[in-house]
């Protein structure tokens, strides 16, 4: 490994965003409970940090084991565009877990190839016959559309 290994939640967390192209800000408003917003150009978060000791099921209904942390997450006065997201690494996996928190509902992010993001947990026999899935295809507009 190199540099110096991280020695806080926050660092790992700065870490891990900037392996996938984030930049992260620490939130210094201790009311607004979450640890920090990560963004680029195409994207914002605010993100809440959990370091818990004990794994946490496949099957997990995030809003039911981390009840308050969701709450604090979508209690944010921020406007909607800006995406919740909890972050949770127990003791001994080397991975964060990562939750979009929806207002109605959340989700487990399993990959995204546009951040190089990879859930150890991450099943892709199930997910190719999930009943949900959804491919998006995103083209860059032409100038012509863009005017």
């Amino acid at each position: 490994m190199r540099g110096k290994k991280p020695t806080t939640l926050n660092e790992e967390a700065e870490r891990c965003a900037e392996k996938m192209g984030f930049f992260w800000v620490t939130n210094t408003l201790v009311e607004l409970r979450f640890n920090g917003f990560i963004f680029r150009p195409s994207a914002i978060a605010a993100v809440k940090l959990i370091k818990t000791r004990y794994a946490i099921d496949d099957e997990v209904i995030i809003e039911h084991k981390f009840p308050d942390d969701v709450t604090d997450l979508r209690d944010l006065p921020l406007p909607a565009s800006v995406i919740r997201e909890l972050w949770i690494r127990t003791q001994n996996e080397r991975a964060w877990r990562r939750f979009y928190i929806l207002p109605e509902t959340t989700a487990e992010i399993e990959f995204n190839t546009a951040e190089n993001y990879r859930n150890t947990h991450f099943n892709e026999k199930k997910w190719r016959n999930a009943p949900f899935r959804v491919d998006l295809i995103i083209t860059p507009k032409t100038r012509d559309e863009v005017e």
